[in-house]
């Protein structure tokens, strides 16, 4: 599965409710330019697999993936921050 390049995605802890809340809202203020999939759906098993190495714990925290690279933590909140005022300005 390759990830769209038009569309970042937020990988996220989708059975934390804090978490669920965080990515939901990261779609809503960029306009639907962010899409969220849960580390534990089917979508982000796959992600996961073909994104992540085998000995990577990429469940340890939420993950922006912008075409080939992928932002992880607070490494990640810059990165997000950008796309959600790409998709804010983009979406306008």
């Amino acid at each position: 599965m390759e990830l769209p390049q038009d569309r970042p995605v937020l990988l996220y802890d989708n059975d934390c409710s804090i978490c669920s809340r965080f990515a939901h809202l990261a779609q809503k203020t960029s306009k639907g330019c962010v899409k969220p999939v849960g580390h534990f759906t089917t979508e982000g098993s796959k992600i996961k697999s073909d994104f992540f190495r085998a000995e990577d714990r990429p469940e340890e925290m939420f993950w922006i993936l912008v075409q080939e690279v992928g932002y992880g933590g607070r490494s990640g909140l810059m990165p997000l921050l950008r796309e959600v005022i790409r998709g804010r300005l983009i979406m306008s």
